[in-house]
């Protein structure tokens, strides 16, 4: 899979005089004059969410306050205005044009989310539905794929990290871009091992420098499709003393090899698709634009419903599409026509992730034990 290395210099600059705009103009805020605090929408090591209430304004937006200790300027600035600049693209959360700092944080607003994130609404062991999981990935594949247009590598792709606005997904949009870097640019270092890391990055020392590009999105956004779609992990880590992700691995060297037991739900189409996201050899790992064609396909098998059902629950994804003004999937050029007023964000200098005990009989359940890794 290919990637262009770099942001244009266009891009770049604009990006460098946002930042160097925005650290001369930031000013410190007494929160409790000019905000009403509703309450705490969550918090970690890196500071805490609250829903507040702009009292000027009159909008309810969702402050995040990033702690001075822990959080370099560079980094909240570098995070802020990168999310600006995507808030264009109606799949990414909205940005206000509000940042400042108090004594012990830095703090900026984004669009409230009203029904919380996808983890919440994940099953676990069980699953979204087949139609529910087309209605959102699509819109998370579009968010993707223009961050990959823009030369951009998320690096953080999760459930936590697709707000949603209602709980049929109807309208979702990727947020959390404190991890985000240009392609083609070198990490010192990954910090941490969860089931969304591709496996180049599981075996690198932590010594080593490596490459960020656009297949370590891919690769996390597959591993995020098969947890929608079962409620579980498909391992703990890409490595070969996870036994999921050995077996896995097997399967997709020898085509001889007998399909894991996890992997049987899915039809033949879906299995390719699978294939192409979660290859193992980075360049080889597809376009996220690649699989829009998979969406015109079942992607489960041994359902009880009916072939006639299963080709309504497709056909109900594409009239959802066209109703939306979402940008048509049947290798057509992709353009949208939909407007979107509101404005977009998040940042984290560290992230939360899952810990996930190992079972012996299934993939690793979806939990809800978060832990803190900083990169």
């Amino acid at each position: 899979m290919s990637c262009s290395p770099l942001l244009s210099r266009g891009a770049m600059e604009m990006l460098d005089e946002l930042q160097q705009l925005t650290a001369k103009t930031m000013e410190k805020v007494d929160i409790a004059k000019q905000y009403d605090t509703i309450r705490e929408l969550g918090k970690g090591t890196y500071g805490r969410v609250d829903l507040a209430i702009h009292k000027v304004r009159g909008t309810k937006m969702a402050l995040k306050f990033l702690r001075k200790k822990t959080t370099k300027q560079k980094s909240f600035l570098q995070e802020y205005c990168i999310s600006r600049y995507l808030s264009a693209c109606p799949y990414i959360i909205g940005m206000y044009d509000i940042a400042f700092e108090t004594e012990e944080y830095y703090v900026f607003a984004q669009e409230y989310a009203v029904a919380g994130d996808l983890f919440d609404i994940i099953p676990p062991q069980v699953g979204l539905s087949e139609h529910t999981t087309k209605r959102c990935i699509y819109q998370v594949a579009l968010a993707l794929d223009y961050l990959h247009n823009h030369k951009l590598v998320h690096r953080d792709i999760k459930p936590e990290n697709i707000l949603i606005f209602d709980k049929e997904c109807r309208k979702v949009k990727l947020s959390d871009f404190g991890m985000t870097r240009i392609a083609g640019t070198t990490e010192k270092r990954v910090s941490g091992t969860i089931p969304y890391t591709a496996p180049e990055l599981c075996e690198m020392s932590k010594h080593n420098g490596f490459l960020v590009g656009h297949s370590i999105d891919v690769w996390a956004f597959g591993v995020l499709l098969f947890c929608m779609m079962t409620g579980n992990f498909p391992w703990e880590k890409a490595l070969h003393l996870d036994s999921f992700y050995y077996e896995f691995l097997q399967w997709q060297r020898y085509k001889s090899a007998a399909i894991p037991s996890q992997w049987r739900r899915f039809s033949p189409h879906a299995l390719k698709m699978f294939s192409k996201l979660l290859s193992i050899e980075p360049e080889k790992r597809c376009a996220i634009k690649d699989i829009f064609w998979y969406f015109g396909k079942t992607w489960l098998v041994n359902k009880d419903d009916s072939p006639t059902s299963e080709a309504k629950t497709n056909g109900d994804v594409f009239i959802h599409i066209k109703q939306q003004g979402l940008p048509f999937i049947g290798g057509e050029a992709l353009s949208s026509n939909k407007t979107d007023t509101s404005p977009s964000l998040s940042f984290s200098s560290c992230s939360s992730y899952e810990d996930v005990p190992k079972e012996s009989s299934a993939s690793a359940m979806l939990g809800s034990t978060p832990f803190e890794i900083c990169v």
